[in-house]
């Protein structure tokens, strides 16, 4: 145990001085940390824990206004501005996203002088002139592949004949083999920019193992069940990424627990709390006002 914390404290101080203090996930990291090995009864886990934590890629908000800036850049150059559009990657429900990528946009155009204007940068593809040339499209990160193809086959017929571009911050070989397939069958064609790609990360840990991925599998189905997709990241994605505005789901899941969520540990010390997508209907938006109600009246 004296080991674990001398790695600990190593591993979080050097996390602090990389990312700095000012995100929200960095509020009180070291205690979260301590709390959030604690919730591991066996040695082996805490251990796991420990090296995929230093495993772990944090994007700063500077570091994506950054990339954002780059793709944007280099998206424009290739574009006629007069019949170009741009506009994020949305969920088939229309859910509202943590990514704020419209709003970070604005800032980029502004902070850089960037000739870009408000027109240009749309909130919803439906909003999308039928003159648009050119479509540029912004997503934070594809784990599986599915957002992105549901948006392309919901829209195809609205983006068939423009020329598209895809920018995506992170994305993982199967996310990118089932976009390329969607794309064979519904006959787009899209240029898609990726910053970093990310393969499972089980696959070429240097510490750790087959043993390994499997002691931490029965640990996350003692947290969800048995055979849930959240089980080491959805759909088994591996990955080890956070945003300032939210952790992925792809991110192996012992990183971004929380006892709201619907899963077995109502008794969860969380490390990094991943936002949902607030419900867009009615009935859900009252249950979870009253809910709300309630927690302030226990005060």
């Amino acid at each position: 145990m004296e080991k674990n914390s001398s790695r600990v404290d190593e591993l979080i101080q050097t996390f602090i001085e990389k990312h700095g203090t000012e995100e929200r996930y960095m509020k009180g990291l070291k205690e979260k940390f301590i709390s959030w090995l604690a919730n591991a009864d066996d040695d082996e886990i805490k251990h796991i824990l420990i090296e995929l934590f230093a495993s772990f890629y944090f994007y700063t908000k500077i570091e994506i206004k950054s990339i954002l800036h780059k793709q944007l850049k280099d998206a424009l150059d290739q574009a006629d501005l007069c019949s170009t559009s741009i506009l994020p990657v949305s969920k088939k429900n229309g859910g509202a996203s943590s990514f704020d990528i419209r709003g970070l946009l604005k800032e980029i155009v502004r902070e850089h002088e960037i000739n870009v204007g408000e027109h240009t940068i749309l909130r919803n593809i439906s909003d999308m002139p039928k003159d648009t040339d050119t479509v540029i499209l912004f997503d934070d990160i594809s784990g599986t592949g599915g957002t992105v193809n549901a948006f392309l086959k919901e829209h195809q017929d609205r983006l068939r004949g423009k020329e598209i571009i895809l920018n995506l911050i992170c994305v993982t070989p199967n996310a990118r083999k089932e976009i390329k397939e969607e794309l064979m069958k519904i006959n787009l064609k899209v240029q898609l920019v990726v910053e970093h790609e990310y393969d499972k990360v089980f696959s070429k840990h240097e510490f750790l193992g087959e043993t390994h991925q499997e002691s931490l599998y029965k640990f996350e189905e003692q947290i969800w069940g048995r055979s849930n997709n959240n089980i080491l990241g959805y759909k088994d994605s591996q990955i080890l990424i956070g945003f300032s505005h939210n952790i992925p789901n792809n991110t192996i899941s012992s990183f971004w627990y929380h006892p709201d969520f619907r899963g077995l540990k109502k008794n969860w010390n969380a490390l990094f709390k991943r936002d949902t997508l607030r419900s867009r209907t009615k009935d859900a938006r009252k249950k979870q006002n009253f809910s709300i109600e309630k927690k302030k009246g226990r005060r």
